[in-house]
């Protein structure tokens, strides 16, 4: 008799073809519980040292950022975010090696909350100064994918999956809901034009003025072939 579809089996699935990546290297998936300590791994140490060489960030807005250039977002904004919310609290669950397509992605939910506590030095606005706001971030779903070798070669997060839940942010995900805390309230919405035009202004600054909302399409890897950028549609 032939299985019924949805019913969860003790097999899994062959992985496969992903929608973007086409690494030779990838050939194989990682047992399921090894994808799940991995992942807990790097969410517990989160490091630039688990990103591949060819490791691609997105978000619904911002990316593709290849690696470089995150670590210089992050090294940009990352610990000042940290000052302007010593509290935060990522309140990580959910974490499932499933996906019955890709075979080496790991999603998770997150349900951040904290307060705008410190001052927040920003690119262009000079330095917020903390107001006590309370930062309390709607339900995102986020991933990661792992190469042969347990590298991250793709993140994703800020992907909103609910904005109904009673959030400070405006149903703004990921760094936008703290930027919203603090109010700069940034469009967060895929294909927003006046975002769209934002980032292509401020990607034509001099290197390091800004941080960067997206890559040059000559240093994304070969396996990327996605070519919107930002938040384009």
């Amino acid at each position: 008799a032939k299985p019924c579809r949805g019913v969860l089996t003790a097999t899994r699935p062959a992985p496969q073809p992903r929608r973007n990546y086409r690494r030779a290297t990838f050939l194989t998936a990682l047992p399921k519980e090894e994808l799940l300590r991995l992942t807990q791994d790097y969410l517990d140490n989160p490091s630039p040292d688990w990103w591949a060489e060819d490791f691609v960030f997105r978000g619904p807005v911002i990316g593709p950022l290849v690696k470089k250039d995150i670590i210089e977002t992050l090294e940009a904004v990352g610990n000042d975010l940290k000052v302007a919310f010593p509290d935060l609290e990522m309140n990580v669950f959910g974490l499932t090696a499933d996906d019955p397509i890709e075979a080496n992605r790991v999603w998770y939910f997150q349900r951040s909350r904290g307060t705008f506590l410190g001052p927040f030095r920003h690119p262009t606005m000079g330095v917020i100064e903390p107001t006590g706001a309370k930062y309390i971030a709607p339900p995102e779903a986020r991933s990661v994918i792992f190469n042969d070798e347990g590298k991250i070669v793709y993140q994703s997060v800020g992907y909103v999956v609910d904005r109904f839940t009673g959030d400070t942010t405006g149903g703004r995900g990921a760094v936008f809901g703290q930027y919203a805390v603090m109010g700069q309230e940034i469009d967060a919405g895929v294909g927003s034009p006046a975002t769209i035009l934002l980032q292509r202004l401020t990607n034509l600054l001099p290197e390091g003025m800004v941080p960067k909302s997206y890559s040059k399409v000559e240093d994304l890897p070969e396996w990327w072939t996605d070519r919107r950028m930002g938040a384009e549609a």
